[in-house]
């Protein structure tokens, strides 16, 4: 029997949707939530594909999920992957792969970070000309965190004063500070297994229970050909099996405003029923294919290929 482990958090829908769907359509594969207490080195975890909804907000899910794929079980998305969750370094590779994207700026800390003193930052420039940061990014700007689910602390602020009314408040978080597109039109497009896309109407600004419109997509045909490849090259790229990115029209000119969003919010509420069955059953189609081939062929690292290569010298 293969089994397929979900990691989930604040959903309450989507996670059992993908269960039901998945142990509705085969015998020989299920699909359950993944129950862990504390884990020891040697535990192994009895799974052959787990599907994480979660670890960026757990630390301790991040460990076990690294833990877990050097014993062959594949996780989606690669869990060796975290260190793309950088929005500064994400919008400098799509600026160097020559995509329209806001001009972005990454800024020091504005306490010290915990175990750092003054004495840690020798190579910082102080004081910063912040006047010369505005003037590359304009007014009004966004200061948001420098990571997945940004838009959970994020300011908009429009003058210097407001700037540093903002800044201050921030700590120790990174922050990075970026241009402000008027967009006319914004689309979230989900992806899965690097092939399979699904665009919808989306709002940021709306309640998160409205942002996805439940109407029929509206989109120009030509910006729909720009996106779905600029999407399939980004999840490509950074070889994310399943992704949300989202896009913004300005000036008839294609945006890539957001591309590293492992595990957006899923809720039936919240999407049209043909847009919910969509992901249920796209991304169960999509870990039923994975457990289908097994353990110990995903995950191709140098760690692994040592791991390998020892245990086959000891058999």
């Amino acid at each position: 029997m293969k089994i397929i482990g979900i990691f989930c958090g604040l959903e309450n829908s989507f996670p059992f949707a993908l269960i039901n769907y998945i142990n509705s359509k085969r015998n020989d594969i299920s699909a359950d939530l993944v129950r862990i207490g504390y884990v020891i080195m040697e535990e192994s975890l009895n799974y052959d594909v787990i599907f994480d909804r979660v670890s960026h907000e757990v630390p301790m899910y991040q460990s076990v999920l690294k833990k877990v794929a050097l014993q062959g079980t594949a996780i989606i998305n690669n869990p060796y992957l975290k260190c793309a969750e950088d929005h500064f370094f994400q919008f400098s590779l799509a600026n160097e792969l020559k995509l329209k994207v806001p001009r972005t700026a990454i800024i020091p800390t504005k306490e010290h970070v915990e175990g750092t003193t003054a004495e840690t930052y020798k190579n910082l420039v102080y004081p910063l000309n912040w006047m010369e940061l505005f003037d590359y990014i304009g007014f009004p700007m966004l200061l948001k965190l420098n990571k997945s689910n940004a838009g959970t602390y994020s300011f908009k602020v429009y003058n210097p004063m407001e700037f540093f009314s903002a800044y201050d408040v921030t700590g120790t978080k990174q922050m990075i500070v970026q241009q402000v597109i008027d967009y006319t039109d914004y689309y979230r497009v989900f992806v899965v297994g690097k092939k399979h896309l699904k665009i919808i109407n989306y709002d940021p600004n709306k309640p998160i229970h409205l942002r996805y419109s439940k109407e029929k997509l509206t989109i120009d045909p030509k910006h729909k050909k720009t996106i779905e490849k600029i999407a399939i090259d980004i999840c490509t790229a950074l070889d994310l099996e399943v992704n949300a990115i989202d896009f913004g029209i300005f000036n008839s000119e294609v945006y890539l405003l957001d591309f590293y969003n492992t595990a957006p919010q899923i809720e039936s509420v919240y999407f049209s029923e043909d847009d919910y069955n969509w992901l249920v059953f796209t991304i169960g189609d999509y870990l039923i294919s994975l457990a289908e081939k097994g353990k110990n062929w995903y995950n191709d690292t140098p760690w692994k290929n040592l791991i390998n290569t020892r245990t086959q010298k000891n058999e």
